[in-house]
């Protein structure tokens, strides 16, 4: 289970941070959201956004990090 604080990896090869690691802000509970999950990375990208929001199956969760 993905919580606040995590560090983790992103799976969704169109993303800008595709590979990059980042920390979960924040995890929303309700069911019927698609992308519960929001990441702040160090990297801006091309819109100078540093957060972006994926689904748990876009992300893998770092151990020891």
């Amino acid at each position: 289970m993905i919580k606040k604080g995590d560090k983790v990896k992103i799976l969704r090869k169109e993303s800008y941070w595709y590979n990059k690691i980042g920390t979960v802000i924040n995890v929303e509970k309700a069911e019927n959201i698609r992308y519960p999950i929001t990441i702040r990375f160090q990297l801006v990208n091309y819109s100078g956004v540093n957060t972006n929001n994926f689904s748990p199956q876009e992300l893998e969760k770092l151990d020891g990090e």
